[in-house]
């Protein structure tokens, strides 16, 4: 492995999504955006409703994800994600429905509404969609 690269895992429940060396990751962490080069000091952070962004000699790649952890080493990176997906699988048409029925939810009047739960199908939606759209 080159001195500027380190390896990367995204793993979710249902499948490894990538794993491969990597010159750089940019991650919605739960406190603010971050971004991890080869060396990092080693942490552990909460990740938020965003894109991962990543790239191997100037090929970038991008993946939605639903919050997670983020494990940072000087040689590796692991991403638990709840749910990621690559930007070239979303379909945005089920991401623009999903955005649709979560706007529904919250003007809904209706009392028995979890207004939090359907905020964050909100932000999913919302992410999905601008992932997609993402070069």
């Amino acid at each position: 492995m080159p001195e500027n690269t380190f390896h990367l895992k995204i793993i979710t429940p249902g499948k490894v999504l990538a794993s491969e060396d990597v010159d750089t990751v940019e991650a919605p962490g739960i406190d603010g955006e971050f971004q991890i080069l080869a060396g990092h000091t080693p942490f552990l952070t909460g990740l938020d409703i965003g894109p991962v962004i990543f790239s191997k000699s100037g090929q970038r790649s991008l993946i939605s994800i639903s919050g997670g952890f983020c494990e940072v080493m000087p040689d590796k990176t692991v991403i638990l994600a709840q749910a990621a997906e690559l930007s070239k699988d979303i379909d945005k048409s089920r991401a623009e429905e999903a955005r649709k029925r979560a706007k529904k939810r919250l003007e809904s009047d209706d009392d028995s509404i979890d207004e939090a739960r359907a905020k964050k199908a909100l932000f999913r939606a919302l992410n999905r969609l601008r992932v997609a759209d993402m070069k």
